[in-house]
């Protein structure tokens, strides 16, 4: 498979993630994701596969929106790196929260596809 082509497969799956967060769809999500998933939140916490999913399943918190921009692709053998930086929205127990993050997510190109292995966002600060 050709690197432009596995790019455009990782922004795609990407975005089916994002459409999963929205629908709260943990059983899309949770094919998704690699068994040895890990989320790092921008607030330090660290989630694996099964804490993660739990947290989407209670709806402590509902994605709204996330505009990304800057997105690049890296691919590193079988790993795809995408980063960016993301504006998410988040209703938390009715209240809007906007966030904004850098991002890095580890794709793994698997016998069954894509995996998401890892998610890290760390907060912008204004300079």
């Amino acid at each position: 498979m050709e690197n432009s082509e596995l790019e455009s497969r990782v922004l795609a799956a990407d975005e089916s993630r994002y459409q999963a967060l929205y629908r709260q769809d943990v059983a899309t999500l949770g094919q998704m994701l690699a068994e040895d998933y890990v989320h790092v939140h921008a607030n330090g916490k660290i989630d694996d596969k099964a804490a993660f999913l739990a947290s989407i399943a209670a709806a402590r918190y509902r994605f709204v929106d996330a505009e990304r921009t800057g997105q690049q692709v890296r691919v590193a053998g079988p790993a795809v790196l995408l980063h960016g930086k993301t504006r998410t929205t988040l209703d938390v127990a009715g209240q809007a929260k906007v966030m904004d993050n850098v991002f890095l997510t580890v794709w793994n190109l698997t016998a069954d596809g894509l995996k998401l292995l890892h998610w890290q966002a760390t907060k912008v600060f204004e300079a």
